[in-house]
């Protein structure tokens, strides 16, 4: 609750905690967003989640840079004419001139030979999407982060342990005798 009297916290804005969970890896961690009129301010694990029970890695606690990092892509870029590959050499254009680029080459790719054409995700919550028209345009070239980080590693699981974590809760730490670590994804 804030003191109004107290400068400080009528300096600090509307604050607010929100309870989500971390898309920052597989493991799918509980935790609490504080956001300052809005804008995300910090990242902490949230206490009465069962997963992680509070505890939240590096990587989760620095999603808030997905947000803020200066180095965020938020405008289609092009390759300056006359540019190298690889010299990141770029100029910023229009969203309208991006797709219209964009048009173009995957309607000469698909008149061609819609394999010619590959399509990779990262992790988010349109795998399914992005699958579904890599389908639709006729190339069998798809993949997702899942597909060299997690799944691999829950196939693995699965095949020698019988589970993979995320599926059926964490090890059973307090009753082992011995605990082995093949790798992780993290």
């Amino acid at each position: 609750m804030q003191d109004p009297t107290n400068r400080s916290d009528r300096d600090a804005g509307h604050i607010e905690v929100k309870n989500t969970t971390c898309y920052m890896c597989a493991c799918r961690c509980g935790i609490r967003v504080t956001l300052r009129d809005g804008e995300v301010r910090y990242i902490q694990g949230n206490p009465k989640h069962p997963l992680n029970h509070g505890v939240i890695c590096a990587k989760g606690a620095s999603g808030i840079m997905k947000q803020y990092s200066p180095a965020r892509l938020t405008k289609p870029l092009r390759r300056k004419p006359d540019s190298e590959r690889g010299s990141s050499e770029f100029e910023e254009i229009s969203w309208d001139e991006a797709f219209s680029i964009l048009e173009k080459r995957l309607a000469k790719l698909r008149a061609e030979d819609p394999k010619k054409f590959a399509l990779f995700t990262g992790r988010d919550q349109m795998q399914a999407l992005t699958g579904m028209f890599a389908k639709q345009f006729g190339t069998p070239n798809y993949g997702a982060h899942g597909g060299l980080c997690s799944v691999n590693m829950a196939a693995g699981l699965i095949y020698t342990m019988g589970g993979s974590f995320w599926e059926f809760g964490g090890p059973d730490l307090e009753r082992a005798k011995l605990f082995v670590m093949f790798g992780t994804a993290v």
